[in-house]
């Protein structure tokens, strides 16, 4: 097997390979993949990572016109709703790469997860980690700014205890706490990041990964 580029897949790996699973928010990370002829893609797309190392894996998203674009080109996926989705069937691992931080409802989202999860099967989040070092520093240049946007789209955001806090309370038990800087290049602004958080703590990089059993 080649090199795995992506981070998070690497990590993700020996979870999903040769199982049952369903990613959420399945066509939103697509880089650099559509070709209808080829079919290639790369890891940074995180459904095309599982499509090939997984048992098999289903995907939903709600954007429905691209959900019938990946439809059209054999993937097993479906238009719903991450707080409301609904299977008739558990899978051995629900995959939500940066998807709950854009919920009206996390805990709708967690109880239709423990919904689908088999008893010894993982729960797999990424977030991003309110503590990073882009939101310290992006902080206080928007705060010198008198600039109090926050990113458009995000609902809610995690720090470590926050995460670990409402998993337990929809009975989810968080065995492991990973933090990358996730980038689909290696840029020369990710090539400081990952040197300031090698110094400074892998704490601060920007996204957390989070892996859960049912309690």
């Amino acid at each position: 097997m080649k090199r795995i580029k992506d981070e998070r897949a690497r990590e993700i790996f020996p979870y999903i390979k040769e199982k049952e699973v369903l990613d959420i928010g399945c066509y939103a990370e697509i880089r650099g993949y559509i070709n209808e002829n080829t079919k290639k893609f790369d890891d940074h797309w995180i459904h095309g990572f599982l499509n090939r190392y997984s048992k098999h894996v289903t995907g939903i998203d709600i954007e429905k016109e691209k959900i019938e674009i990946l439809k059209k080109q054999g993937y097993d996926v479906f238009c719903q709703n991450a707080e409301t989705f609904n299977f008739n069937k558990k899978f051995d691992v629900i995959f939500a790469g940066d998807v709950i931080e854009h919920l009206n409802n996390p805990g709708l989202f967690l109880e239709q997860c423990k919904k689908h999860l088999k008893k010894e099967g993982w729960l797999i989040i990424t977030t991003p980690n309110i503590f990073c070092l882009n939101y310290k520093i992006g902080g206080i240049i928007r705060l010198l700014k008198n600039d109090l946007s926050v990113h458009p789209e995000h609902t809610f955001f995690f720090s470590p205890t926050v995460i670990k806090t409402l998993l337990k309370r929809y009975d989810f038990n968080v065995k492991k706490v990973r933090f990358i800087n996730f980038s689909e290049a290696d840029t020369p602004k990710k090539k400081i990041q990952d040197l300031l958080c090698k110094i400074l703590g892998t704490h601060l990089k920007y996204n957390m990964m989070i892996f859960a059993t049912l309690s």
